[in-house]
């Protein structure tokens, strides 16, 4: 069974929730792309689930977003899940984020998404296509809204998708590291033996 597209107009009533401080938040990017602060404006992305992005695939100012989960595993799955594996060396980098002003995020966590007729499909299925279609319509029917927040399919753990209506001054770093840093890779390379994902390491 195939994800239905999004109505003409949504409930008027959706399921909201206060990520409230001092929630911490973890990360993994690539500085090659901006610092850890940087929302990604270009898009949307082929399998990346809740990208806001009009299409077709570009530089869009006015729509990014920030991917984050609230747990090391979260963040490791989802990162890199469909890759397979972890590779030490790849340049990639992790952050802790303490969130400083309440954000109201879209709650798509358990019964949320059955205001919108849908189910638990919308944060599983490979339907990318159609969940940004989703993802589009939330933005646009809720402009009070700082993102949204789901189980990631990967480990089923809370993650959030923060928009440009953030001021990503609201979040505060806590910490910032490379994949390799001995102050984190240990912790990581037993993270992604519980996710059941290959270390690559020199």
């Amino acid at each position: 069974m195939t994800l239905r597209a999004p109505p003409a107009v949504l409930s008027s009533r959706p399921r909201l929730h206060q990520l409230e401080p001092p929630t911490l938040l973890v990360r993994f990017y690539h500085p090659a792309h901006g610092p850890w602060y940087r929302q990604r404006a270009y898009g949307p992305l082929p399998e990346v689930r809740f990208d806001h992005h009009l299409p077709p695939s570009g530089a869009h100012q006015a729509r990014s977003l920030w991917y984050a989960s609230t747990s090391l595993i979260g963040a490791l799955a989802e990162a890199f899940g469909s890759l397979g594996f972890v590779d030490k060396g790849s340049g990639r980098r992790v952050c802790l984020v303490r969130i400083r002003l309440p954000l109201s995020l879209l709650d798509l966590v358990g019964a949320g998404p059955r205001v919108f007729g849908l189910d638990q499909r919308l944060a599983t299925s490979r339907e990318y296509g159609r969940c940004q279609e989703w993802a589009r319509a939330f933005y646009e029917a809720y402009p009070s809204i700082h993102g949204l927040r789901w189980r990631g399919r990967e480990a089923g753990s809370l993650c959030c998708a923060l928009n440009g209506r953030v001021d990503m001054a609201s979040l505060a770093l806590v910490a910032d590291h490379d994949l390799g840093h001995p102050d984190v890779w240990p912790r990581i390379a037993r993270a992604a033996r519980r996710c059941h994902l290959r270390i690559v390491a020199p």
